[in-house]
């Protein structure tokens, strides 16, 4: 009796907001071969979660036209690199996380006539997942109302990286600053402004666990001594999920993959969107968890101080019960789906 094929290729590039998903797809379901395909940014993200991975090219469209040129040569270099992929491991569904890197591979699962699935982590469809759900077979969305989606695309949620969960000992509040894959630079400004017009008596059971470019570092690290306020600043945290966990506050970018881990460790947090971001998708995921989630979303350029202040006092030491709404019931996890594409 021939052996079942239970190769799976799971594609994402660009950021960690693309690839930890397809990572905890991964993690989560030990009955398949998953076989990772990205782009040489991810990769080294990839390297600690030690699985079978391969680079392909790819590029983004430009409107100039030598680099528009110069984009589509990668593609198909990069198409040419997926059909040889395709032809030795013969996946028998590819699962597109979002990025670049999507396109070749997603293509080249075509013209082998291969079972293909695309997962949307944001509230907003991004361009290269709107292209490629016109061809795929399948669509997974992980807001219930994400803007340019199929009419038939199923609400999946996005899933979570396995984590141990580890409690530690805290003798002060944890708040914990994270920036996301950029570092959030303005977050380095933004938390000792906020900082300095809270009293001692406050400030000296605080404990600050941010994450920051390294550039900034050291100086916020004796910004903080000079307030006698207790910190660890990182450019990277190995272990973002504990860190979450073990916190009171949550003050965080609105990538998909954050919100999601929040969301799961059900904690207050203060949101502030990437106002760069496409298509604004940051503030449609922070106004899409907020219908589900206790939090506040706030303008990096419109910051009310005095009351950001208050509000941090008021959850760190006359803390309510946070209200959470997970509607679990209304979606299906994408593992699911993905065995039920698979029969």
């Amino acid at each position: 009796m021939p052996k079942k094929n239970k190769n799976i290729f799971l594609v994402a590039g660009g950021t960690g907001g693309h690839l930890f998903p397809a990572v905890a797809v991964a993690q989560r379901d030990k009955t398949k071969n998953f076989i990772f395909v990205v782009d040489k940014r991810v990769e080294k993200i990839l390297k600690k979660y030690k699985v079978k991975n391969f680079v392909v090219s790819s590029s983004k469209f430009n409107k100039n036209i030598f680099r528009l040129i110069l984009a589509v040569f990668k593609i198909l270099y990069g198409t040419f690199q997926s059909v040889l992929l395709i032809k030795k491991y013969r996946p028998k569904l590819v699962v597109g996380f979002g990025g670049y890197t999507s396109i070749p591979t997603i293509l080249a699962a075509k013209i082998f006539n291969i079972q293909t699935l695309i997962h949307e982590q944001n509230a907003v469809m991004g361009k290269t997942n709107r292209l490629l759900s016109k061809i795929s077979n399948k669509t997974a969305i992980s807001f219930n109302s994400t803007k340019y989606a199929k009419k038939d695309a199923i609400f999946t949620g996005v899933p979570i990286r396995v984590f141990k969960k580890k409690k530690i000992k805290k003798d002060k509040k944890r708040v914990l600053v994270l920036g996301g894959s950029q570092g959030a630079k303005i977050f380095s400004q933004i938390i000792p402004k906020v900082l300095i017009g809270i009293k001692q008596e406050y400030l000296k059971n605080l404990m600050i666990v941010q994450q920051t470019r390294k550039e900034d570092k050291t100086i916020l690290e004796s910004t903080y001594n000079k307030l006698n306020v207790k910190c660890t600043v990182k450019e990277f945290f190995d272990d973002v999920q504990n860190e979450i966990y073990n916190s009171d506050i949550v003050i965080a970018r609105c990538g998909a993959s954050t919100l999601a881990e929040i969301e799961y460790c059900k904690k207050f947090s203060l949101l502030f969107p990437l106002p760069t971001a496409m298509d604004d998708h940051q503030l449609e995921n922070a106004k899409q968890f907020k219908k589900k989630n206790d939090c506040q979303i706030y303008n990096q350029n419109n910051i009310p101080y005095s009351k950001l202040r208050e509000l941090l006092k008021s959850q760190l030491f006359y803390k309510n019960e946070i209200k959470t709404n997970l509607q679990e019931s209304k979606k299906i996890s994408l593992i699911k789906f993905i065995d039920d594409i698979m029969q």
